[in-house]
């Protein structure tokens, strides 16, 4: 599926940014980061109302050897509204990649 995506930045995180992500018809929250793929990162950085909403929240390891258009892109295509996504970046390669992807404006 070919989207369309455009990103706007909600504010910057530790180690990243906070986007609000539009990819066709969906409209979400996405977080990147440069953090290690551990889950105890994302419990830090998600804020714990965004669990208790029920909304489910998606987690992406990025690597700068994956194919991240393709990563990126999967997770937002199982996604639903108001869902989030959390892309762990391992650096600034695969981090600036995956911004790039998400089409983010600063």
């Amino acid at each position: 599926m070919d989207l369309m995506i455009s990103s706007q930045v909600i504010q910057p995180v530790k180690n990243g940014v906070l986007l609000a992500v539009t990819a066709g018809d969906l409209a979400v929250r996405a977080y990147v980061v440069i953090e290690p793929q551990d889950l105890h990162i994302v419990e830090g950085l998600v804020p714990s109302a965004v669990f208790e909403s029920g909304a489910q929240v998606h987690v992406g390891g990025i690597g700068a050897d994956d194919d991240v258009e393709d990563q990126v892109v999967q997770i937002l295509e199982a996604m639903d509204p108001d869902d989030v996504v959390v892309y762990l970046c391992d650096g600034e390669p695969s981090y600036a990649a995956t911004l790039a992807i998400l089409g983010a404006v600063f």
